[in-house]
This record gives structure tokens, C-alpha cells and sequence, in this order.
């Protein structure tokens, strides 16, 4: 197997790295807001922007996609509130990658896992960045680690 981009490795659990690019941004755009009612000395805006700043910042802190191939399972952590879901490899059905645009500029970029549950189609997220490659090549890495561990069974 090559060298892991995307992922640490500790025994058999592969954990995503933290992707902070687009996230950031957000937290980023908010603060400026929260300055911007500092500077105007408006309180409405001050400490509306400003808990939404803190409380996306923490979210972002919180989210995390993990394989664990000794429970043959990924788990996926999305937001602050919203409890980890567990998907067993074996109901895992294929990613989607999809693509915003707005006047030919791409804005968002998101790596989306389809799954079996109650035999039901279910979806969520993974990843969000700006690009199609950077999500590609995720996806790519992921079919690595999937590809070693079925060699090993």
C-alpha cells in the first residue's frame, strides 16, 4: 500500500485527517461579521455571529469519518449535535462526488457514502473541499484501504 495522504493509521482503524479548508472559511466570514458589529457597535450582530462563529468552530472540531477494519465498519461523525454513524463494510453501496457551481466557479465540492439500512438507500457525507480531485483522490485512498484488507481476509 502507498503511503497514506488522507488518513493516520493506529493498528487497524484508519482515521480521516481534519479538513479545515472549507469549514474555516465559514468560521472565517463569520468573525469578520462579529468585527464588523464590534465596529459598528451593533450587539444584535455581535452576538449572533459571534456564538455562530464559536459553536461551527467547535463543530468542526467534532467531525471525523474513521474505517475500522476490525469491526469491519466505517463510522461517520457530521456536525455538533448529530450522534456518529456506524455502517458495516458490507452495506457500504458506492460515494458520490458532487459538484456546485455558480457562474462557472466552482463553491462546493462534497464526498457523499450510500448505504444499505432497513433496506433502505441512506446517504451521508464525508468530506466537503473545492475541488473534484481532492475528493477523487480521497475516494482513491479509500479503495486502497478496502482493497489491502480484503487481500488479507
Amino acid at each position: 500500500m502507498n503511503e497514506l495522504k488522507k488518513f493516520t493509521k493506529e493498528g487497524n482503524l484508519y482515521v480521516m485527517k481534519r479538513q479545515y479548508g472549507f469549514a474555516l472559511i465559514v468560521v472565517l466570514a463569520m468573525i469578520a461579521f462579529t468585527i464588523g458589529g464590534i465596529y459598528y457597535k451593533n450587539n444584535t450582530v455581535i452576538g449572533i455571529f459571534g456564538v455562530m462563529s464559536v459553536i461551527c468552530f467547535i463543530a468542526i472540531w467534532q467531525e471525523g469519518f474513521s474505517i475500522d477494519l476490525d469491526r469491519n465498519e466505517f463510522r461517520i461523525k457530521n456536525g455538533l449535535i448529530n450522534k456518529p454513524v456506524l455502517i458495516p463494510i458490507a452495506d457500504f453501496l458506492n460515494f458520490e462526488v458532487v459538484k456546485v457551481s455558480h457562474n462557472l466557479i466552482t463553491t462546493n465540492v462534497s464526498l457523499n457514502l450510500y448505504y444499505r439500512k432497513d433496506n433502505k438507500e441512506k446517504c451521508t457525507g464525508i468530506a466537503q473541499g473545492f475541488t473534484a480531485r481532492s475528493m477523487q483522490n480521497l475516494i482513491n485512498e479509500i479503495n486502497e484501504i478496502l482493497d489491502e484488507h480484503s487481500r488479507k481476509i
